[in-house]
């Protein structure tokens, strides 16, 4: 006859394996934010995320500037690139959503 459920065994041990790896994750976890104590643990914010990230992705840019020679492009300022505009397509390579139909 088969398992029942549908042969569903290997999908439920997947699942089981993938609970008990979360299970040790937060224990692990729990562990290193009893170590810290309450003030050595911080929430970060999406907001506050984003700032450290694109302190990173600048600081990337200015380094990138400065190997290459071109420091004088970036700055507090100046954007980390140009801008270029946006390429008009030649005439006769309209797409046909853009002739209103």
């Amino acid at each position: 006859m088969g398992e029942p459920g549908g042969g569903r065994g290997a999908e439920a041990e997947s699942v089981a394996d993938v609970v008990e790896t979360v299970g040790e994750l937060l224990g692990v976890l729990a562990e290193k934010v009893r170590a810290a104590g309450p003030d050595g643990v911080r929430v970060l914010t999406e907001e506050e995320l984003q700032r450290h990230q694109l302190s990173w992705f600048r600081a990337g840019w200015e380094e990138h500037a400065r190997a290459s020679g071109q420091e004088d492009l970036v700055g507090p300022d100046r954007p980390p690139a140009r801008l270029l505009p946006f390429p008009e397509r030649p005439r006769g390579h309209e797409h046909p959503s853009d002739e209103g139909g």
